[in-house]
């Protein structure tokens, strides 16, 4: 709360009492003020919050909503302050509506042939997005045999993707992010068990991993799939910002990618090479039909980090050629990404 007038200060207080709510000075989901709205919009800036938001009422992007209030002696012609004492039904009633909260975003990484390198770049995408955002990776391949192997992560406690109850409704966004294995600050993985049975399960069982996408999504964060085949990751798929489909330079992988492509209009292609591929990349791309594609040359200092279980540090390293290259290609997916804030 941020009021100058000690008149109208008084009048808050004593609507946020009558509602038990106790004004604070720190970053709040409503800031109440009597100031114009260029210099709520500094304070919200200030309090970490997103600008833009100075509608009585109205919720700015980053789930802040600003409420102006004014004084019955100085009425004025903005439509948008609530005037005390008049409009003291009016301030009950913006403080006790819910404040949305922003989605966050969804990526969906897609295997159109196997050990291409789907769960790899998966891993790095999370990786790399950590630092900014509040990053979860969950693989929702029901065939998947672990993606926190990959990050050196697979003894750390924690929920796996069996521990999320589908036939419940989705988890609770706070409880699935302090209950999912820690990875790096900012990133955690919820990966398939090792140690439970698997696929014979499915089909009695509703699968928990789309659940847990949902769930981190609402919650303003940003879920990466590890989807494994494409015709495995249909509800994920469909509610995705951004799908990127993997893929060889080779004839099956140029059909898989087709067909997957076809499911996922607007889709990213990302084409790992290697010596000795029978096609090039451009003719898997133009074959394909993709609008935006990638190439991602198989990479000696990748493949180690991933057999070891090290490629979460070596993606923070980034220093060798070859892992740089990956760091870059992630970076640029994410660019693609409008996800929500940490």
């Amino acid at each position: 709360m941020e009021i100058t007038d000690p008149d109208l200060d008084a009048e808050v207080r004593a609507v946020l009492a009558a509602l038990a709510m106790e004004p604070g000075t720190g970053p709040a989901d409503v800031l109440v003020t009597d100031r114009a709205a260029e210099r709520a919009d500094r304070a919200d800036r200030a309090d970490g919050a997103v600008p833009d938001a100075a509608a009585a009422g109205r919720v700015g992007t980053g789930g802040a909503r600003v409420v102006r209030v004014g004084s019955d002696r100085d009425p004025g012609d903005d439509d948008e302050v609530i005037r005390l004492p008049s409009g003291t039904g009016d301030l009950v009633g913006v403080l006790l509506a819910p404040v949305p909260t922003r989605a966050g975003a969804v990526v969906v990484v897609v295997g159109a042939v196997g050990g291409c390198g789907a769960s790899t770049l998966a891993a790095a995408l999370a990786v790399r997005a950590a630092p900014s955002h509040r990053t979860l990776l969950v693989e929702t391949d029901p065939h998947g045999t672990g993606v926190d192997l990959l990050l050196g992560a697979e003894d750390r406690p924690g929920l796996r993707v069996e521990d999320v109850r589908a036939d419940l409704g989705g988890p609770d966004p706070g409880a699935l992010w302090g209950a999912a294995p820690e990875v790096l600050p900012g990133l955690r993985v919820l990966a398939r068990s090792r140690s439970r049975p698997a696929a014979a399960d499915h089909a009695r069982a509703p699968d928990g991993g789309p659940g847990a996408v949902r769930a981190h999504r609402a919650g303003g964060g940003l879920a990466v799939s590890d989807s494994g085949g494409a015709e495995d990751c249909g509800p994920v798929r469909d509610e995705a910002d951004l799908v990127v489909v993997v893929t060889r330079a080779d004839l099956q992988g140029a059909v898989a990618a087709g067909r997957a492509v076809r499911r996922s209009p607007g889709a990213t292609l990302v084409i790992r090479t290697g010596r000795g591929d029978p096609l090039h990349a451009a003719d898997v791309a133009g074959s394909v039909g993709a609008q935006r594609w990638r190439v991602l040359p198989e990479i000696g200092a990748v493949r180690r980090a991933t057999g070891a279980g090290e490629l979460a540090d070596a993606l923070r390293r980034g220093r060798a050629g070859g892992m740089r290259r990956l760091c870059a290609l992630a970076d640029t997916l994410l660019e693609e990404v409008g996800s929500g804030e940490r």
